[in-house]
């Protein structure tokens, strides 16, 4: 990449080991910044109005958190940036026209853009507030021209939370599926059951795939089969379908315990055989008046009835199977991050935690990754597989979202209510720039400036491998 010796750049990042994709590299560099757009990345010395010395540190570029619950909140947007998150993707829970009027106006912490979710947004504008009811013929086609609208103006891809609205019929889906392929767009899929049901609701999203031709992507794969004895059955699933030209990839987060609203349709009725388990599962409180204590079947029962919107944490997960997931070339990390309830003290150490966690325990500790091959599972992994714009890689061109780290101590420090701060900042993140912009350094978050853009869904290349 060629280097103008004699330019100063708004800002230079030095020194430090550079981590870019397509092709793989990581070597020392230094970047040069000419406002929002990485200029220039070259060993030759470089002039700046600011300068950041990376000398011994890692240069990444920013951390895409495209499976999250961010929806323009602040505090949510300050967790995932600590954790170097530049760009969060959301909309599985709402999608609220005032918040992308105002990101697009007066612009947001982090970049931010969304999908349009069949299970939250679609039926409910659609009257349907019954999740155990199937849509009729004039619904689907109701929502069918909805998802074309949203599509044609930028969301990235449709969210199906099967597992939440049970009354979505093949219909439903085949329809909406239908016109995201038509517009070329992924759909995110949170299968229809997890544990011991999960492997054949893998049926329907195959069927689904065989008649419409649609890309999908799986949710949260530790959370539906990392059990003991399904996650292989599972992966071995995936492996097929894809030796089969299926464009199918998924996603898992970190943690072996995950985060519900007490009065889910997921803990209804006998919902602890789904998982096999011979003992009791354990069941965290995580908002509320009974905030940090475990869940008695007294207490479950009452907060069902009286406060259903209450955060739950829910131990049913085996660590060991996280791993697993995590080898697979074609598996992608989210954080899944502010699902629930989020405020101080309340909510999931994966908002706080993911990113770090993956490079400080998975790739540096336990060696389950290289260090590049965790780091494009955030970055350009994400960014090609949803065609999200200008990220993802350290580039002439690109946009100057990246994050600086020490690899030798990064590392998650949030923990379980209960336990601990599950909004904790992360050990070992320097510095975090969106858009050129400083914005965070260690703990301490810029909330005053808004570099980040609203994002939209652009027509590039997408691959079936990421």
């Amino acid at each position: 990449m060629t280097h103008n010796a004699q330019k100063k750049y708004d800002l230079v990042i030095k020194g430090g080991t550079v981590f870019r994709f397509s092709p793989d590299s990581a070597t020392i560099a230094n970047i040069g910044v000419v406002g929002r757009k990485i200029a220039a990345v070259s060993a030759d010395p470089m002039d700046g109005r600011r300068i950041v010395d990376a000398t011994g540190r890692c240069v990444a570029p920013g951390f895409i958190d495209f499976h999250s619950h961010v929806s323009g909140k602040i505090f949510s947007a300050e967790c995932v940036l600590r954790q170097g998150a530049t760009t969060t993707i959301g909309g599985e829970r709402n999608f609220d026209g005032k918040l992308i009027r105002q990101i697009s106006e007066k612009g947001f912490l982090i970049n931010h853009g969304f999908y349009i979710s069949q299970s939250f947004t679609l039926r409910r504008a659609v009257g349907m507030r019954d999740v155990y009811r199937a849509a009729s013929a004039s619904e689907i086609a109701e929502m069918n021209m909805l998802a074309e609208q949203f599509l044609k103006n930028g969301a990235f891809g449709v969210h199906f939370g099967l597992e939440y609205v049970p009354g979505t019929s093949e219909a439903e889906l085949t329809g909406i599926a239908e016109v995201a392929k038509a517009y070329d767009r992924i759909l995110l899929i949170h299968m229809r059951g997890d544990g011991k049901t999960a492997l054949k609701h893998f049926k329907e999203v195959e069927k689904i795939m065989r008649e419409t031709g649609v890309a999908v992507h799986l949710l949260h794969l530790a959370y539906m089969t990392g059990f003991s004895g399904i996650m292989p059955e599972a992966l071995s699933v995936i492996r097929r379908m894809r030796s089969e030209g299926y464009d199918i990839t998924a996603d898992t987060g970190l943690y072996a315990a995950y985060p519900n609203c007490v009065g889910s349709s997921l803990l209804k009725g006998d919902w602890m055989k789904r998982y096999g388990r011979e003992e009791e599962i354990k069941m965290m409180i995580s908002s509320g008046i009974y905030t940090g204590e475990f869940c008695t079947e007294e207490k479950f029962l009452y907060l069902r009835e009286n406060f259903p919107a209450t955060l739950v944490t829910v131990f049913a997960c085996d660590e060991s199977e996280i791993a697993r997931a995590v080898r697979e070339p074609y598996m992608l990390i989210s954080s899944n991050a502010a699902d629930g309830p989020h405020y101080e003290n309340v909510g999931h150490p994966e908002t706080a935690g993911t990113f770090p966690r993956l490079i400080g325990r998975y790739a540096r500790d336990e060696k389950h990754l290289t260090p590049a091959e965790a780091i494009r599972k955030i970055t350009w992994g994400p960014a090609q597989r949803f065609r999200i714009p200008d990220k993802g890689n350290i580039a002439e061109g690109f946009d100057a979202d990246m994050v600086i780290f020490n690899y030798e101590s990064i590392i998650d420090k949030a923990d379980y209510v209960g336990f601990g701060d599950p909004n904790a900042p992360p050990a070992g993140i320097d510095c975090v720039i969106v858009n050129g912009e400083i914005v965070c350094r260690g703990a301490e978050v810029y909330g005053d400036k808004k570099p980040g853009s609203y994002l939209q869904y652009r027509e590039t290349q997408r691959g079936i491998h990421t």
